[in-house]
C-alpha cells in the first residue's frame, strides 16, 4: 500500500511497512551475521535505501539479510531497473533468497503442501511412458508467468531470445528454470525448444542439453531448496516422457533419454523425501528403477534401491529398509563406480541401526570411508558429490548415538562438521542434530540446545522439512528439561525462525 502513495525505493517501503526505524534494522542486520563480522551502520542503510541517488547499490548478501528481516524475497527489495544492473551470478543469488515462510501472515507455509507443487499429478495416465504415472509439463500459474516475464525483460534485451527462453522456462517449471537455462549455449537452447515444441527431431545435442540441465539441478539442490526445485524436476521429467513416447529415436539416444528420465525420477524422489512426502518419493524412485531396468544400468538401480531403503528407514520399516539395502549392495557390486559402493553403505548402515545392528552398520561405514577417500574417477556419477568421508563420519555418529555411545558419537560428529565446512548445509544440520542427541544422552543441556539452534538456523534458509522433523524429534528428547532456561530460549528461537513445534 505504501508504494501507491510514496515514490521511494522498495527497501525503504519495506522498512516503513514493518514499522521499523533505521536503527532497529541495523541492529537486526548485525545480529543476523553468523560470523559476527557485519558492519552495517545507519548512514550506510540510508545510502542503500536511496540507490540509485545514493552512493551504494545493495549487494546480494545485503539483500539476503534484509529479506530475512522483512520476511520477503530479495527480488522484491529492488526495482526492475536495479535488478538489471547485476551480473548473472548475482541475479541467481538474489532470486534464491526467499524468506516468505518466516512471515506468520503468509498463506503459503513450507510446513504444508505448497501450491508451487500442486500441479504435479500422480494419477495413472493412459499412454504415459514408460511408467504407470505421468507428470504434467504445464502448470505454471499466471502470476508465475508474470514474474517470469518480468525477470526476462530485466535481463534479456533480444526479443526473440526472450520469447524462446520464456517458452522453455514455462515448459521446464517456471522462474527457477531460468537459472538452469543460463548454463546452455544459444544453440542448445534453440534445439531444446524445438524438440519441446515438436518442430524438430531429437538429436545428440538436444540430449546433451537435457543432461546439462539435470547436472545443474543437482548442483543447486543444497542451496535452492526442495519446494522450489521439485516443480522444475517434475516438469523436466514430463518433457522427457513426452519425447520418449512420441519420438523415433536411435537406440543410443533413447538409452540416454531413459537414463535422464531415471535421473530426474531420482532427483524428484529425493526432493519429495526432503519434504517428508514419502508416498511421492517412493513413487518417483520406483519409476526411476523401472526406467533403469530398461537400460540395465546397475549403478542407477543400486542407488535407487538405496534411496528406497532410506525412505523405509524414515517410515520405521527396518525389514523393508534392509531388503532394499541388500538389493542395492548386490547391484552396486556390478557397478564400475567404487564411490557408488561407498554411497550404498549409508542406507545399509541406517537400516542395520534401525534393526538393532548398529555395530555391524559402523563396520560397513568404516569400509565406505576408505572408498570415499579414494580419488574420483570418470565412472563416479556427479550426483554422488555428497559422498565424502565427512558425510560418512556423520552417519557413523548416527549409528553410535543409536547405540548410546555418546562420547564416540560426539567425536564422529565433530570430524564430520570440521571437514564438511559449509558445503552441504542440510547435511551439516543433520550432523548437528546427531551431536545434540549425543549431548542430551550425556545431559549436557546447554550444549545440546546450542547445536539444535544452529540446525534450526539452517532450516530457516533451506526448505528442508526433513531437517525440521529431525530438530523437532531431538527437541522432544529435551522435554524433561522443558523449564530449563536454555530449552526455553531454544523454543523461542524455533518460534522466531518459523520452525513449528
Amino acid at each position: 500500500m505504501h508504494a501507491l502513495d510514496l515514490d521511494d525505493s522498495p527497501l525503504l517501503l519495506h522498512r516503513y511497512a514493518h514499522g521499523l526505524t533505521a536503527a532497529q534494522v541495523v541492529a537486526a542486520f548485525n545480529d543476523l551475521d553468523p560470523a559476527g563480522s557485519a558492519s552495517m551502520r545507519t548512514a550506510r542503510l540510508y545510502d542503500l535505501e536511496g540507490w540509485p541517488q545514493g552512493r551504494r547499490r545493495p549487494s546480494p548478501r545485503v539483500l539476503d539479510l534484509l529479506a530475512r528481516i522483512y520476511q520477503t524475497t530479495a527480488r522484491r527489495l529492488v526495482t526492475d531497473e536495479t535488478y538489471s544492473t547485476y551480473g548473472a551470478h548475482d541475479r541467481e543469488l538474489i532470486d534464491a533468497a526467499d524468506y516468505r515462510h518466516l512471515d506468520p501472515f503468509q498463506r503459503v507455509r513450507l510446513t504444508a503442501a505448497t501450491p508451487e507443487i500442486s500441479h504435479v499429478s500422480m494419477e495413472p495416465t493412459a499412454g504415459a511412458w514408460p511408467v504407470r504415472t505421468s507428470v504434467a509439463t504445464s502448470g505454471v500459474r499466471p502470476e508465475a508467468c508474470a514474474a517470469l516475464f518480468r525477470a526476462l525483460t530485466a535481463e534479456e534485451a533480444d526479443v526473440k531470445r526472450r520469447e524462446l527462453l520464456f517458452e522453455l522456462a514455462v515448459a521446464l517449471g517456471g522462474v527457477p528454470a531460468l537459472r538452469l537455462l543460463r548454463h546452455l549455449t544459444s544453440d542448445e537452447e534453440a534445439r531444446l525448444a524445438q524438440a519441446v515444441q515438436g518442430t524438430s527431431r531429437v538429436d545428440a545435442q538436444t540430449v546433451t542439453a537435457v543432461e546439462k540441465l539435470i547436472a545443474q539441478c543437482w548442483q543447486i539442490e543444497q542451496t535452492y531448496g526442495p519446494a522450489k526445485l521439485l516443480p522444475v524436476a517434475d516438469a523436466q521429467r514430463g518433457v522427457i516422457a513426452g519425447l520418449l513416447s512420441r519420438e523415433s529415436l536411435t537406440p543410443a539416444l533413447r538409452d540416454r533419454l531413459v537414463v535422464a528420465y531415471s535421473g530426474l525420477s531420482h532427483l524428484g524422489g529425493w526432493l519429495c523425501y526432503d519434504l517428508v512426502d514419502y508416498v511421492g518419493a517412493v513413487r518417483r524412485y520406483e519409476e526411476g528403477v523401472e526406467a533403469a531396468y530398461e537400460v540395465r544400468e546397475p549403478g542407477i538401480i543400486a542407488h535407487l534401491h538405496g534411496c528406497l531403503a532410506h525412505v523405509a528407514s524414515s517410515q520405521g520399516k527396518p525389514a523393508k529398509a534392509l531388503d532394499h539395502a541388500y538389493a542395492a549392495q548386490a547391484w552396486a557390486k556390478q557397478s564400475s563406480s567404487r564411490l557408488q559402493q561407498a554411497a550404498i553403505a549409508h542406507p545399509l548402515a541406517r537400516a542395520l541401526a534401525g534393526s538393532g545392528k548398529g555395530e555391524e552398520g559402523i563396520r560397513v561405514l568404516d569400509r565406505a570411508c576408505e572408498l570415499a577417500s579414494a580419488p574420483r574417477t570418470e565412472a563416479d556419477p556427479s550426483h554422488l558429490a555428497w559422498c565424502t568421508p565427512e558425510v560418512t563420519h556423520y552417519n557413523i555418529g548416527y549409528c553410535l548415538a543409536a547405540l548410546k555411545r555418546s562420547d564416540e558419537a560426539l567425536r564422529a560428529g565433530e570430524q564430520a562438521l570440521t571437514g564438511m565446512g559449509r558445503s552441504f548445509p542440510k547435511t551439516r544440520g543433520r550432523a548437528l542434530v546427531v551431536q545434540a542427541t549425543a549431548l542430551i544422552q550425556k545431559r549436557e543441556i546447554q550444549a545440546a540446545t546450542q547445536r539444535l539452534g544452529e540446525a534450526a538456523q539452517i532450516i530457516a534458509e533451506h526448505s528442508s522439512l526433513r531437517l525440521g522433523h529431525s530438530v523437532r524429534t531431538a527437541r522432544q528428547q529435551l522435554q524433561p528439561w522443558a523449564t530449563n532456561t536454555y530449552v526455553r530460549a531454544l523454543d523461542e528461537k524455533l518460534r522466531a525462525l518459523g520452525v513449528p513445534a
